[in-house]
């Protein structure tokens, strides 16, 4: 197949259009990322219908309303001992009681039974 100079300038430029049009800051590294699971207590996808994770990202901000309930868990996937700890909230917007901290990459928290229902990074329940 033969291309002309007008085709062929199209499909250059179809090519770079999205290159073009990204432009701005890329995106930072993740420096903050645990696993939540709904329905598991050790951290791993149950292989049943309606078995749930979320993420929570650090950078989505120091406090997440994302609730998950008594019998499941959570899982730093991604972060730096001593400095990111991930903190489970009994209330909303992190409020009431703190359930599940941890600061190790890998280590499972099950959750005992206690439903979380948001997650911070931002050491406010060590009064920091």
């Amino acid at each position: 197949m033969k291309f002309t100079f007008p085709s062929a300038a199209a499909l250059a430029l179809s090519y770079a259009a999205p290159v073009l049009a990204q432009g701005g800051v890329p995106d930072q590294p993740i420096s903050f990322y645990a696993r939540l699971y709904h329905n598991s207590s050790t951290c791993n996808v149950p292989a049943v219908v309606g078995s749930q994770t979320s993420a929570y990202l650090g950078s989505r901000g120091s406090c997440v309303n994302i609730a998950v309930n008594g019998q499941g868990s959570a899982q730093i996937i991604v972060g730096e001992v001593g400095r990111y700890f991930l903190a489970g909230w009994t209330g909303r917007d992190c409020t009431g009681r703190v359930v599940a901290v941890e600061s190790n990459v890998g280590v499972c928290v099950d959750l005992g039974g206690t439903d979380v229902l948001s997650w911070s990074d931002d050491l406010r329940f060590g009064g920091e």
